[in-house]
């Protein structure tokens, strides 16, 4: 059975630049994603799962390297998961966490489903793929797993807190040794469930980076985007995207954003107005969603902040603030 879902491009990227890393060639691991040169630069673009598995098959072949997907878990960042990567770093507790992770994985991808059981003994934190053949799985399923056991030590700040027992599906791979090293627990191959054992004492255990406030906007917009996940793709969604991923290099033009997402300027400029939109409307609305990150945030100063949006002066990053929120920035974040 071939799986019909899609990964984001960012978790695409991810594990592409693994395979790099590892010494895959780039032009035929674009080839087996099916995608062109640049197939990163719109954020907004979806990969087929078959096609990721494709790549990663490829990955393998051309370097021998059979643990490419445990070092693509090993390299997951919050990042790779966008505003859900903010989000589970905002989470109160392992348990939000992973509630987190399991309502919002489709934004990321659709390769399979984490779901955690909690007894007084042991939680479980189980992954159920779409695709049943748990070979062809293999790559995907070990960075699952590596990414929730890189994510946990770093979201609890525990390093050096054991997982009680790792099952895997598959058969025992030939870098065992790197898994075990990575997990360093006891290990069931050719189980009958991919699953994670932990401690039940660390689910509710409160998180060092914990933040409401974030994580309430973060939600919000997640269930926004889980609701327009399957919805037409407008003019509007790819730029707000694209200019949303490229803010905090400066003010993205709308030649910058027109060659990200494959087309003319001119032909950008008339699908948005066909929209009763703007690039610049698009362009401060990034940014004014942005901005309600950084602020609940708390992490940066209003000059990082103007920066952080592309603005190339404070004052004019005041004179927007104040058209959003009614008031200079000092003045809300005082009151925030």
């Amino acid at each position: 059975m071939t799986p019909t879902g899609s990964v984001s491009s960012a978790y695409a990227q991810s594990y592409y630049d693994t395979c790099v890393a590892r010494g895959a060639p780039g032009d035929a691991l674009r080839n087996a994603l099916g995608a062109g040169p640049n197939p990163f630069d719109n954020p907004a673009r979806r990969f087929p799962t078959d096609k990721l598995l494709d790549m990663l098959s490829l990955a393998e072949t051309a370097t021998g390297d059979t643990s490419i997907g445990l070092e693509a878990g090993r390299n997951f960042r919050p990042s790779t998961f966008l505003d859900m990567g903010l989000a589970l770093i905002s989470a109160a507790s392992l348990r939000e966490v992973l509630k987190i992770n399991e309502r919002y994985q489709p934004l990321t991808q659709e390769l399979g489903k984490t779901h955690l059981s909690v007894k007084p003994d042991q939680a479980r934190i189980s992954w159920r793929p779409y695709l049943e053949d748990p070979e062809r799985m293999r790559p995907a399923t070990e960075a699952a797993f590596a990414g929730y056991a890189v994510f946990g030590r770093w979201l609890t700040w525990l390093y050096d807190q054991e997982i009680a027992g790792m099952h895997f599906r598959h058969a025992r791979p030939p870098h065992a040794d790197a898994v075990e090293e990575l997990f360093a627990c006891p290990i069931t191959y050719e189980a009958r469930l991919d699953v994670m054992i932990l401690d039940p004492s660390l689910v509710d255990m409160p998180l060092p980076q914990a933040n409401a406030d974030l994580h309430a906007v973060l939600c919000a917009r997640l269930d926004k985007a889980l609701a327009e996940m399957n919805a037409p793709m407008t003019a509007q969604t790819e730029t707000f995207h694209c200019v949303q991923s490229m803010l905090s290099k400066g003010a993205p033009s709308l030649t910058r954003v027109a060659a990200a997402l494959g087309m003319s300027e001119r032909t950008l400029r008339r699908r948005l107005a066909q929209e009763g939109a703007s690039f610049r409307g698009v362009l401060e609305k990034a940014r004014r969603d942005a901005c309600e990150v950084y602020i609940r945030e708390r992490k940066k100063s209003i000059a990082e902040i103007a920066q952080a949006l592309g603005y190339s002066e404070q004052s004019a990053f005041t004179r927007a603030f104040k058209t959003w929120y009614g008031k200079p920035p000092s003045v809300y974040i005082r009151a925030s």
